[in-house]
């Protein structure tokens, strides 16, 4: 199970980390010198490193939920619903990636169920 723990603590890492990266270091960086192109290539990159993310954080969430006999629980409940939301933001924003507020929700979603996971009993 520590592994499975160690898989999930990780890609959170990179989908909440990554996020913050972008944010807070090449988002400004290319508002003062854009260059499309390169920004285009971050984000598809940095997309498809978040998918697989996702998918690991699907996975391992449902495992822990499982052993740990998780899915009754209120507040994990709660996340299972902001994950929901989290990934129909996730999509929304493929569809439409120039809407910068997809970008926020998303990041505000990805705080919420971290904190909420940090509450849970495992």
């Amino acid at each position: 199970m520590q592994v499975i723990v160690f898989l999930h603590v990780v890609a959170m890492a990179f989908f909440l980390g990554g996020q913050l990266m972008l944010a807070a270091t090449v988002v400004p960086v290319e508002r003062s010198n854009p260059d499309p192109a390169r920004m285009k290539a971050i984000a598809q990159r940095f997309g498809l490193g978040s998918l697989i993310a996702l998918g690991v954080l699907l996975l391992t969430g449902m495992v822990m939920a499982s052993h740990y006999e998780l899915w009754d629980y209120g507040p994990m409940q709660v996340k299972l619903g902001l994950v929901v939301a989290l990934i129909v933001s996730v999509a929304a924003h493929l569809r439409y990636p120039k809407v910068h507020a997809l970008m926020g929700l998303t990041f505000l979603l990805t705080l919420t169920i971290v904190w909420i996971g940090l509450d849970l009993p495992v």
